[in-house]
């Protein structure tokens, strides 16, 4: 499956808080699975759900979620996808101050700020470079979560 979206990973808020921290308020009453939530179906909405003490928030316009900067002390990740044109990257948040940004083009750094965090020297690369498996790595080693394909996403219209 080829990943073009991004998200916001938050901790200790929940998924309304999360989302009008992007300015977002209304909650359509929709539920959306995981399928549709991480993918370009329905582009013109967020999708917000709570698991394990985080929210995400999966943006697939990546429109939204790429300029959010925190406004209090908090723990967030901010991840895109861009199989599309061989692009991704994070930015890790910690006590509301940037500690890591990094983003790849066709297994190139391009971006490389902070302190690698220990997971990614652990990831095998394949031979074309980071990817969507690296990521889903830095995804689980920061927030523990991985993609669960039965959570329910909360849909809110943009």
């Amino acid at each position: 499956m080829g990943w073009n979206t991004s998200v916001l990973f938050r901790q200790d808020v929940t998924a309304d808080e999360a989302v009008d921290d992007l300015a977002i308020t209304d909650f359509s009453g929709e539920l959306v699975g995981a399928d549709q939530a991480t993918s370009a179906l329905k582009p013109d909405a967020l999708y917000a759900a709570e698991s394990g003490g985080w929210v995400q928030v999966w943006n697939p316009m990546m429109d939204v979620v790429m300029g959010w900067e925190p406004t209090d002390p908090a723990d967030a990740l901010v991840v895109f996808f861009s199989s599309v044109s061989s692009t991704y990257g994070f930015t890790l948040f910690t006590n509301g101050e940037r500690t890591r940004h990094y983003v790849y083009a066709d297994g190139v750094a391009v971006e490389d700020e902070g302190t690698p965090l220990p997971v990614e020297a652990e990831i095998a690369l394949p031979s074309w470079g980071p990817d969507e498996d690296f990521l889903w790595s830095i995804i689980t080693a920061v927030t523990g979560l991985q993609y669960d394909e039965k959570l329910q996403y909360r849909v809110y219209p943009l």
